[in-house]
């Protein structure tokens, strides 16, 4: 069987608004992890990054009608799933091809998905699995039972029972980067290294944070890779891509700090020589482990702090303190490793004066990079939840982001108070004395391109 595999049109405008000059642009490892697993199993499989590639709806249409699937999969988010029906719109009007959603919000809300005309199966959680038995099924048209998917059977949506996960993530074959224009993909620009690339070495996470739904998708468990297959990855990404420096994607890289230290010995002892970065929880180090992370090549830490206000980290269930919040960053510091600290401003019921301890608590632990994100709740997610009882939500999804557009206001709050609190907020970091000085020396340690993102990114923030 022939799988296109695609993510429906965005332009990295539309995704970071006016932090598009210094964001991201990573290949899409879950759609080459379904890829590689098909693959595998005898299938034709075809991905298309629209973001990557730049392409419109047009240009989609133009490669499916040269392909030719049996099978076209498109991943959802919130953010994407109105263009993901009409993407489905536009390839059922030129081909005779079942179409498949997968991803975060047709998991979150299968029947709403499964309910559009032009969605013929809906994927929930891990893909792989049901992925393949969906293409060895198209010819027999057989799929009651098939755990993990949802279809219709005369017009009624059937869900059947969960799939059963890959414990063993060895199972699944390396990433399939050799489908994507990997020459396109570059990191955000804090991030060192001129050719940065992202790896995933373990999946879920068993901390249940209200404004995250990844437990839903990949289930309780915590399953990692083993040591060798990271090595051999990590391997091919300096040999074969030319990485220079690796960003660790997982998102809680140290819940098992057994399996850190085994890889950073290993890391190491092969002389990988790379520098890289990763995320990970304020309770998760300590300073034996940060040593070794640091002597394996780690230079940047990622911690969402998320709040400066105990109530409020109580709200979001992260169950750590601000304690542990400042103590994290003080030791990360003392073993030579730079942090990135997140907040996120305008919480349910989160006051103005709550606003100014949390920006005030980020100038006080003083992490070497900060973000002051825009809290914008996701459906399906428990801050979804909290939101409609503490504020006003948008009804259009297609605009949620928590970059630079309010998507919730709290009661008491106005959406122009807080796109101003996240401006103040970015002043009073950034713009202070001793940190650009130090801050300066950071930033004459990437490459030029990136220093001019940044630089054109601060003005128009902080100046503009």
């Amino acid at each position: 069987m022939k799988l296109l595999l695609t993510l429906p049109p965005i332009k990295t405008q539309e995704r970071y608004g006016m932090f598009s000059a210094i964001g991201s642009l990573y290949p899409p490892l879950g759609s080459t992890y379904l890829a590689a697993y098909a693959e595998q199993a005898g299938h034709e499989v075809k991905i298309i990054d629209s973001e990557a590639q730049m392409s419109s709806y047009q240009d989609i249409i133009n490669e499916a009608l040269k392909f030719h699937p049996d099978l076209v999969g498109i991943q959802t988010y919130c953010t994407n799933i109105s263009r993901a029906y009409k993407l489905a719109e536009y390839l059922k009007l030129v081909l005779e091809t079942k179409i498949v959603l997968g991803g975060a919000q047709a998991t979150l809300d299968p029947v709403g998905a499964i309910s559009n005309k032009h969605i013929d199966f809906v994927i929930i959680g891990e893909g792989e699995k049901t992925l393949v038995r969906l293409l060895d099924s198209l010819t027999t048209g057989t799929y009651a039972g098939m755990p993990g998917l949802v279809f219709k059977d005369n017009d009624t949506a059937k869900i059947n029972k969960p799939v059963d996960l890959i414990m063993n993530l060895d199972e699944i074959p390396l990433p399939a980067r050799h489908l994507l224009p990997m020459e396109k993909y570059h990191s955000c620009s804090i991030l060192r290294g001129s050719r940065t690339l992202n790896i995933i070495t373990s999946r879920g996470c068993p901390y249940r944070c209200v404004y995250c739904a990844g437990f839903r998708i990949f289930g309780a468990t915590y399953r990692f890779h083993s040591t060798n297959r990271i090595i051999n990855e990590l391997r091919l990404l300096k040999e074969k891509y030319g990485a220079d420096s690796i960003q660790f994607y997982d998102d809680t890289f140290t819940v098992d700090t057994q399996r850190v230290h085994e890889l950073c010995d290993r890391m190491i002892d092969e002389k990988l020589n790379v520098q890289w970065s990763c995320f990970t929880r304020v309770d998760l180090v300590d300073e034996e482990l940060l040593r070794k992370m640091k002597r394996a090549g780690c230079y940047l830490i990622f911690y969402g702090l998320e709040s400066g206000v105990q109530r409020i980290l109580n709200l979001m269930q992260k169950g750590v303190t601000l304690e542990q919040s400042e103590k994290a960053l003080i030791i990360t510091r003392r073993a030579g490793i730079d942090t990135w600290a997140s907040y996120m401003l305008g919480f349910p019921s989160e006051t103005r004066e709550e606003t100014e301890q949390t920006i005030a608590f980020a100038v006080k632990v003083n992490p070497t990079f900060a973000q002051f994100l825009i809290t914008t709740p996701f459906p399906g997610t428990t801050l979804y939840e909290l939101a409609i009882q503490h504020g006003t939500l948008k009804v259009n999804r297609d605009n949620f982001t928590s970059w630079d557009e309010v998507s919730f206001v709290s009661n008491g709050r106005t959406e122009n108070e807080i796109k101003d609190a996240v401006r103040k907020a970015y002043r009073r970091f950034y713009l202070r004395p001793l940190y650009l000085i130090n801050c300066l020396r950071k930033i004459l340690l990437l490459p030029p391109p990136k220093i001019f993102a940044l630089i054109k990114t601060v003005f128009s923030i902080l100046i503009g």
